[in-house]
């Protein structure tokens, strides 16, 4: 399985309840436009996906994901987040303008 298509079936498996926030999160929130019930309610649509790219983890039983979300037709959100056995731990986000994104991504 590539990696976008396991980064979306563990997010249809992962009950909203066990997505939890780290620290880290919430300190960048303060200068960012982004919220706890954004970053919640998109990646509850997993249609949104647009594309998920693989990092490296200590833990080998963690899978870490750099996910890109469709929020408009202008903006995407970026989130990091580690799945492990029960929970989704989200590290951080930002949105991100979808036209500069495509130039970087190319």
């Amino acid at each position: 399985m590539d990696d976008f298509s396991n980064a979306k079936y563990l997010l249809e498996k992962t009950p909203k309840k066990n997505i939890r926030f780290k620290k880290h999160f919430y300190e960048r929130t303060r200068t960012r436009p982004i919220n706890e019930e954004l970053v919640l309610k998109t990646l509850n649509n997993t249609n949104a996906l647009l594309h998920a790219e693989r990092q490296e983890t200590e833990n080998e039983s963690e899978k870490k994901y750099k996910l890109w979300l469709k929020l408009s037709n202008r903006y995407s959100l970026v989130v990091v987040g580690v799945f492990t056995k029960k929970y989704l731990y989200i590290i951080t986000a930002w949105n991100t303008d979808r036209k500069w994104q495509r130039k970087i991504l190319k």
